[in-house]
């Protein structure tokens, strides 16, 4: 029996030996599996091309992804916060059909970083692309995770980690695979640090020649370095802390350079020129992002198609398909909104007095159509040319501001449809200086202002007049205008007469937008209608530094120079105290007030239209103002 025993307890320890030794190779086998596949990542980053995308995993389950957003929300470091709410709140909710919305004119590209104008992209942006983070829908001064879940930065304010989402995918390019030429971007291709690095390398590329990289170029002008960690992680470091450096990280944008450092053929640029390329990258007519729609085609002058992404990682957005209609001629609108070609429409002064105020039954005759109001974060104005002899004297730009009738041009010519406006902040802001006068409309003081700068009839012909590096030079100048803008046009015609009693010549210009934009880019203006949206964080650097005035394409068209207020702007990157902060910007406003290289006129309110089976509509308190996330149908449509 005891023999017996024994043999047994030597069976049952060769077998126990032999399990563990098959565990053991395959613990073996696997790590060696991990090791090479983690080889490869890296090595798939560093190349940092299409060929990563063959080693791409499958997207994570929503399981996993929720696990990773809660562990990363849990960390106290953490800048970005739960998000309060869904975007869409309403208690009906219908899903899918197609939303038809319209804009005024072609965006001048669809690359964000190398268009002439990105902020005509921010829109679409929003809808077919993500930032690392987005604002709180009712409270933009907390951040969500969006493509990243967890950003810290262990100095306060200079160093910023970044850990992204994993299992986010890019949209499929829209291509024509069936052709064969495109075969080279098949496959699924995963947002990874690359994606941001890219971003980085573009801003450091003075090749790079548009609107969007030119305007984060001042953002970025203390950036030190970038450090890819993995694949999903990175580490953006700032030589100097400023209070611009927490936003500019957290709305980045990715761009794939798997796909814009390449040529149509798949034929990958030279190191030494590639930023010369993305200025008329053979991609720039089309989108690619990660949001919750995709680009599915752009005929230009008459539509921007975008379907929903199935694969998003987000909140489902409530339609199948965003069909934005270009409609160039404003008082088309209304009636494309009366046949249900669109289901809402953002209306015009001239159009909300006809059809809304002036109506004698239901708006537009429809008994189904309502109406709601959008507050804009922004201001129009008139910007002048600093650089012209015309409106390089402060005094003469304090006398075209009085020569134009701002409050009765709200009234009637805007329909009251916003307020004058004295200085580059909203009014809700702090920012703003509630103390500070509009001037006045006075033609009699400001001819004496322009009798003072010098500027007199001396030849009897009814135009004032001045010798400039010894000639004579007539004050007569072009103002340009939004073409398809009527109300525009007739605050042009009304300030024109006032400037005639002077003894100015204005001879205002309407113009296509696209000419529009370049004569502006160019400088070739001795005034310009324009218009700027703002975001919840005041910054100044980019509209108003001197660094800025002689940049091509930069926003500071004017060329607005002023040591003054580069050391106010300068001093609101470098402040972090709120009671600081309002203090310089109200300092900001006195200064920028007494100098009028713009005259501010107002802040917007636009009045929306639309059918019944939507929703209530529903505005975002942060740009952009007009954002389809927050729309939804209560009734099917198709």
């Amino acid at each position: 029996m005891k023999q017996l025993l024994q043999s047994s307890f030597v069976v049952l320890l060769l077998i126990s030996l032999s399990c563990l030794v098959a565990i053991n190779t395959c613990q073996l086998n696997n790590l060696e599996s991990q090791v090479l596949h983690t080889r490869k990542v890296v090595e798939d980053l560093a190349r940092g091309g299409g060929a990563a995308a063959s080693a791409t995993p499958k997207a994570v389950t929503s399981h996993n992804a929720d696990a990773q957003e809660e562990e990363a929300l849990a960390d106290p470091a953490n800048l970005l916060t739960r998000a309060p709410r869904k975007f869409v709140k309403a208690s009906t909710v219908v899903q899918g059909g197609t939303l038809h919305r319209h804009e005024g004119q072609d965006p001048p590209g669809l690359n964000y970083y190398a268009s002439n104008n990105a902020a005509d992209l921010e829109e679409l942006t929003y809808y077919m692309g993500n930032t690392l983070a987005s604002r709180h829908i009712d409270d933009p001064d907390k951040w969500m995770p969006s493509l990243a879940v967890k950003i810290t930065t262990p100095d306060e304010g200079m160093t910023f980690n970044v850990t992204l989402r994993r299992g986010v995918f890019w949209h499929k390019p829209a291509v024509d695979f069936a052709s064969g030429r495109y075969d080279w971007l098949k496959g699924d291709h995963e947002v990874t640090s690359d994606d941001f690095a890219f971003v980085f390398d573009m801003i450091a590329n003075t090749q790079i020649s548009g609107g969007g990289v030119t305007s984060l170029r001042s953002y970025f002008e203390f950036f030190d370095k970038y450090e890819v960690i993995d694949k999903y992680n990175f580490r953006a470091r700032f030589k100097k802390r400023m209070y611009t450096n927490r936003q500019q990280i957290l709305t980045m944008v990715p761009m794939p350079r798997w796909l814009y450092m390449f040529d149509e053929d798949g034929h990958k640029f030279d190191e030494a020129t590639w930023g010369l390329k993305q200025n008329e990258h053979w991609f720039n007519q089309r989108f690619i992002g990660t949001g919750p729609y995709q680009f599915k085609e752009w005929i230009p002058g008459v539509r921007i198609v975008m379907d929903r992404n199935e694969r998003y990682f987000g909140e489902r957005p409530a339609f199948d398909r965003v069909i934005t209609l270009i409609i160039k001629d404003q008082n088309a609108s209304p009636r494309r909104l009366r046949a249900k070609d669109l289901d809402y429409i953002y209306m015009q002064p001239e159009q909300y007095r006809t059809e809304v105020l002036e109506a004698k039954g239901p708006i537009l005759g429809q008994a189904g159509i309502k109406q709601g109001r959008s507050k804009e974060l922004g201001f129009f104005y008139i910007g002048w040319n600093l650089n012209s002899p015309l409106f390089s004297d402060k005094r003469v730009r304090q006398a075209m501001t009085m020569a134009l009738d701002r409050e009765t041009i709200v009234k009637n010519v805007f329909n009251g449809l916003g307020n004058v406006t004295t200085g580059p902040f909203p009014s809700i802001n702090p920012c703003y200086d509630q103390t500070v006068k509009i001037w006045p409309f006075d033609l009699k003081q400001a001819a004496a202002k322009l009798d003072e700068a010098g500027w007199k009839d001396t030849d009897a012909d009814g135009i004032r007049d001045k010798v400039l590096n010894g000639k004579k030079q007539p004050f007569e100048f072009s103002f340009i205008t939004y073409g398809s803008s009527s109300e525009w046009t007739t605050l042009a015609s009304i300030y024109r007469e006032s400037l005639l009693e002077l003894g100015i010549k204005m001879v205002p210009r309407p113009l296509e937008w696209s000419t529009m934009l370049k004569k502006m880019d160019e400088k070739e203006f001795g005034a310009y209608s324009g218009g700027w949206s703002q975001d919840w964080d005041t910054d100044l650097m980019q509209i108003w530094h001197s660094k800025q005035a002689d940049i091509p394409k930069s926003s500071n068209r004017v060329g607005f120079r002023n040591k003054e207020a580069d050391r106010l702007a300068e001093g609101l990157r470098d402040e972090f105290d709120p009671a600081k902060r309002t203090l310089l910007c109200h300092q900001f406003h006195r200064l920028v007030h007494e100098e009028q290289p713009y005259t501010f006129i107002y802040e917007r309110e636009r009045p929306v239209l639309y059918w019944n089976y939507l929703n209530d509509m529903e505005f975002s308190r942060n740009r952009p103002h007009r954002d389809v996330r927050l729309f939804s149908f209560k009734e099917a449509r198709p």
